[in-house]
């Protein structure tokens, strides 16, 4: 209890909402870079279009609301892209790790590291994981696939309930979230953090990011707000909007890893 109202407390002190705000505005402005380059990533595997395709139904996966009009507005830029090969992908790789960049010195600033790496050695590791999260997200994508077979195959033939299918899909979304905020959470700042005190924040990051999730596509359906007030501009509104939650929830990890960090310390 005492780990959770300093998690509010350092929150509430290091303006969490104006840090989710930040790196919210980044998230939008390195998407299509960071989308370019795991598209250039799969396009080592598949054809251009299957791997757009591939990327473009697993990021409407993550993305509660809008799923069709960020389908149809990102495939029309990766469309008229004019970038490829290795030239184009490192060069998408450069422009898309500035969103990690903003990741880790949010996490510094919460984890009070002050002294870096230098900016070459801060520019390559982001560089570096901007590789390893691009990989994960197309392992996401093959799981997934995997799973769809097997309940097509496997457990629609055997009638398995659709209530366990569904917890069977929500629990592989927490793993993957889980892991992906717990590479952000030890990885990402100068100094690693204890592999304890990340894993517990990753899931109760995973954990309201998915909560999140379902919130956010229930206001969206019932309250249809943004179509309302922006019109056409309302699906850009709306994931805007997500991602500032997103960036909330984040945040608020963030903090829960760096209370049981001192906690640790001090015991």
């Amino acid at each position: 209890m005492l780990v959770l109202r300093s998690t509010i407390a350092q929150f509430r002190r290091h303006r969490g909402f104006f840090m989710a705000a930040g790196l919210a505005f980044s998230f939008l402005t390195c998407l299509v870079p960071i989308l370019f380059f795991v598209v250039s990533l799969a396009g080592f595997v598949l054809s251009r279009r299957a791997a757009a395709d591939a990327v473009l139904n697993q990021l409407a996966e993550v993305v509660p609301v809008y799923k069709n009009e960020l389908h149809e507005a990102l495939g029309e830029i990766i469309r008229r892209r004019r970038l490829s090969g290795l030239l184009g992908t490192g060069i998408l790789l450069v422009f898309a790790s500035q969103l990690f960049a903003s990741i880790r010195l949010v996490l510094n600033d919460i984890f009070g590291f002050t002294k870096g790496t230098g900016f070459l050695r801060g520019a390559l590791k982001d560089i570096i994981l901007l590789f390893l999260m691009g990989v994960m997200f197309l392992a996401s994508i093959l799981v997934f696939d995997i799973f769809g077979w097997i309940r097509i195959l496997l457990l629609a033939p055997l009638q398995i309930r659709a209530e366990w299918i569904r917890s069977l899909s929500l629990a592989l979304a927490l793993a993957f979230s889980s892991t992906f905020f717990f590479i952000a959470y030890r990885y990402f700042p100068h100094r690693k953090i204890p592999a304890g005190a990340a894993l517990a924040g990753a899931l109760l990051a995973a954990v309201l990011f998915e909560a999140a999730k379902q919130l956010f596509r229930w206001y969206i359906l019932r309250m249809g707000v943004y179509d309302r007030i922006y019109g056409p501009l309302g699906a850009l509104v709306g994931i805007a909007m997500f991602s500032y939650y997103t960036g909330v929830v984040f945040i608020l990890g963030a903090e829960f890893v760096a209370a049981l960090t001192i906690r640790q310390y001090r015991a």
